[in-house]
Parts: C-alpha cells; structure tokens; sequence
C-alpha cells in the first residue's frame, strides 16, 4: 500500500513542481546556447538511455547463466576496478587528444561490452565488465568535459547557463530511467526475448550516439591541452596547489561512493515487504526527477549552488543515517518491523531527491573550479576512491554471504504443521539481511557525514573567493588555470 500511495504523492508533486517551473525557471533565447545544449542533450541522454536499458538485468542474466552470489559479485567488483583503474588513463588521453574522440569511443566500447553477453562464458562476461567499466569512466567525466569546453571557452557562454543544462541531464536521466525500465520489460518478459534482450537493444542507440557525435560535435582545442604530458599532474594540482579543488574531490568521491553503494543495497532492505520493483524504481526516480526541479527552483529563488550543495548533503546524511539507525534498532530489538522498513523506504525516496538535487549542482561547481585542461582527468580521478569503497563494499557482501551459508541459513525442511517455526525462520532470514548491511549503512552514514562537513567547507571557501573573483571580474575556472599557469612557470 505504501508504495502506491508514495508513487501517487510523488506524481502529484512533480505535477505541482513543473507547473511552479515554468513561470519562474530561467530560459536563455541565445541560439548559440539553444544550439550547443540541443547537441549535447541529444547525445547525452541516447548514451544515457542504452546505460538505463543494461541495469534493470545484469544480474538476472548472471543469474540465468547459472553463477552463484560470489561469483556475480566478482563480476560486479571487476566492473568497479576496471573503471577505477583505466578511468585515470581514459581522462589523461581525453585531456591530451581531445573529449570528441573518447565520445565517441564510447558507443563502440558500450557496444562490444553488451555483445559480450551473449556469451555465458565467466572470462567473457569478465572481459565485458572490463569495457563497461571503461566505457562507465567516458560517460561519467568526458561527456560532461566536452560541454563545459564548448560552453565556457569556445562559445563564451554566460558560467551560469551551465546549471540549466545540467539540471535538464538530470531530469531527462530520470525520465528516461523510467522509459528503460518499462522497454526492458517489454522486450525481455513480454515478447519473452530473455535477458539478453535488454544489451542488445542498447547496441543502436550506442552506435548512433557515436554517429552524431561524429557528424555533429566540432571541438576546441584549449590552448593548454599541448603542455598535458605529465600522467600525475592531476594530483599535484588536487592535493598542493587548490584545497577548494581537493574537498570537492572529497565530497565527490564520498558521495558517489554511497550512492553505488545504494544501487545494490536498498532492495534486502525492503523485501520483507514484498514490494513491486516496478513500482519502487519508477517512485525512485521520480524522485530524482522532483530533486532536478526542486534545484532549479532553489536558484531561481537566488539560493547559491553552494548552498544548495550543503542542503544536498545534509538531506542525504540525514536519510541514511535514519536507515542505519533503523537496522540497528531491529538488530537490538532482534525483530523485524514493517512499519521501521516502511521509514527506510521513505528515506530511500528523500535520498533519491538528493541525488536530483547533487547531480546538477556538482556538474555546475566541477565546471566552474576544475581547470580545463585537466577536467576529464581530475574527475576520473575523483572517481578512483568510490569504485574502491564500492568494490570493499561488494567484498563485505560476498563475504556475508558465504559466512550465511556455511551457518547453515539455508535450511528450509518444515512441515505444514511447523507455521510458527517458519515465521520465526522468515524474522530470521530479515535479521540475517539487516545484520549483513549494518556496517554499510553505518559506513555510508559517516561518509555522508564527512561530506556533509567538506561540503560547510567548501562552502565557505568558494564564497570567500567567488566574491573576491566578482569585484575583479574574473571567473573562477580562469583563475583556477591561471594558479595552474604560474605553478609551472614556477616549477620550470
């Protein structure tokens, strides 16, 4: 019943929501802008449909495959390492040859990840992983550096015309979402195609995504991407030079760490409800898609991105750790509840809203502090601590698992007069579920609660120097290359 009721709340505000947008929204007649934000939507959410069409049966096609829990997760983790590991290199090569080319690549490498699985074959689903991690790190970093490119230096674009971009990738990901969800759907259970279905539908939309790119998308070289030779100057730039770079690495990193975290957590949490998935992912994002409209809202009312970064963060920390303190309380009362899975879920909802609200405005920050020559290649490595936290994160889990097994959980041998016993079995199993991911909620609370904190200090930081940067008339990035400018003249 909660999950109905929440779905309807949720259309009844995005209803209400959209409505409010309309009158008070900014909307820039530029046709540069109209131009440029048309080119790169189009692409963008065709990259991020085919992604959107792939999640709802990875791990159904494992599962169909006949691989058990630990191996899944290994292919999971190699997901996660192979983006962490090749993200680095996928930046570097952007920054130094240019963001068009690694686009492009994109729907190639996508492609051939989604052809690997029609392979039951463990090694050739690994390999698959292996390009889905790369192919993860592009859509994540390059996509998004190539417009902030095209926007701030060739074009000239006013900064602040990023956040409407950014705000409409979010709230068309989410729609699209839903869109992928019920295809996938369709294609997979209704014409009764199988899980393999789902890849291989993505593979045209991968590959037209690549063909736009190539027929449509111009790019300017910035003059600082020939002095990009050095592998680790990212680092030097992050941890020396600009602490306003390094806390919104931190807070980057911390939260999206969680938010990978999530994807695979909040179903256990919520199956003793026996919930309609259909129902609770198109409630989830909504709910990211409400969070994209409340951010334009809030700037529209002149609340500063920054601000708007801390009240993301404290939303989010304030939802998980009522999760976590939700699971500790059944774990200590040693009995599950359905009205307490009931508040996780409703949490889960809010930090849905919270990931509506942090995908623009990091988007917008990352735009105005990284300095463009090194964009893609900072933001992979921002990206290189959350596929570590994720793959710790799957380990735990897989480590539960087997230590639920050798235990002995799987014992099911009642007979019918044994109603009561089995009751008492099925508390057990909830308890079972709440106890394997009490440390991850509490992991990802103190997570939250450290970006919550970097965020206050970011904050204070950014406003300090925005300031001084509006009485010079100078824009921040600019400085940003500037400060990087005078480190090497310094160095050499």
């Amino acid at each position: 019943m909660i999950f109905i009721v929440t779905l309807c709340g949720l259309i009844l505000t995005a209803i209400i929501l959209f409505n409010r947008a309309k009158k008070t929204e900014l909307h820039p007649t530029n046709l540069q802008f109209e131009k440029l934000q048309r080119s790169y939507l189009t692409v963008y959410c065709l990259a991020t449909f085919s992604d959107w069409l792939q999640g709802p049966y990875i791990y159904k096609l494992y599962s169909d495959y006949g691989y058990e829990e630990e191996e899944i997760a290994v292919l999971y983790i190699a997901g996660f390492a192979s983006s962490s590991l090749f993200g680095t290199f996928v930046g570097h090569i952007a920054d130094k040859y240019g963001r068009k080319m690694l686009c492009i690549s994109y729907g190639f490498f996508y492609s051939l990840c989604c052809l690997t699985k029609i392979s039951s074959d463990f090694y050739t689903l690994l390999f698959g992983r292996i390009l889905g991690g790369i192919s993860t790190s592009i859509l994540c970093s390059t996509f998004e550096a190539w417009y902030i490119n095209e926007h701030v230096n060739r074009l000239g674009l006013n900064s602040d015309w990023l956040n409407i971009t950014f705000s409409m990738a979010g709230f068309y990901t989410g729609f699209l979402a839903i869109v992928a969800g019920i295809v996938c759907q369709i294609f997979a259970e209704g014409f009764n195609l199988g899980s393999q279905s789902p890849f291989i539908l993505a593979i045209p939309f991968l590959l037209t995504s690549s063909y736009i790119i190539y027929n449509t998308w111009t790019e300017d070289l910035h003059p600082l991407f020939a002095t990009h030779h050095r592998f680790i100057a990212p680092l030097y730039l992050i941890f020396v030079q600009n602490p306003m770079l390094l806390i919104l690495g931190l807070i980057q990193s911390m939260f999206e760490a969680v938010m990978y975290t999530f994807i695979f957590s909040w179903t256990p949490i919520i199956t003793n409800l026996n919930p309609p998935l259909g129902v609770v992912f198109a409630s989830f994002m909504l709910a990211f898609m409400i969070g994209s409209k409340i951010y334009s809202l809030l700037l529209s009312d002149r609340l500063r991105p920054q601000m708007i970064l801390v009240l993301t963060s404290g939303l989010s920390f304030f939802s998980f750790s009522t999760v976590a303190l939700v699971i500790s309380y059944i774990l200590y009362t040693n009995k599950s509840i359905d009205l307490l899975t009931n508040v996780c879920f409703l949490c889960f909802v809010l930090y849905e809203i919270s990931l509506g609200l942090y995908v623009p405005v990091m988007g917008y920050l990352k735009g105005l502090v990284v300095p463009e020559e090194y964009r893609a290649s900072i933001s992979n490595w921002f990206r290189v601590p959350m596929n570590i936290f994720t793959c710790i994160s799957l380990t735990l889990n897989r480590v539960s698992n087997m230590d639920d097994k050798e235990s002995g959980l799987k014992e099911t041998n009642v007979t019918e007069s044994d109603v009561t016993e089995t009751d008492v079995k099925e508390i057990d199993s909830s308890i079972a579920v709440f106890r394997k991911f009490q440390i991850i909620y509490l992991l990802c609370s103190l997570f939250l609660l450290f970006t919550l904190v970097a965020s206050v200090m970011f904050k204070k930081i950014y406003t300090r120097r925005y300031f001084i940067e509006e009485s010079l008339s100078v824009p921040i990035g600019i400085v940003a290359e500037n400060d990087s400018l005078k480190d090497k003249s310094l160095s050499s």
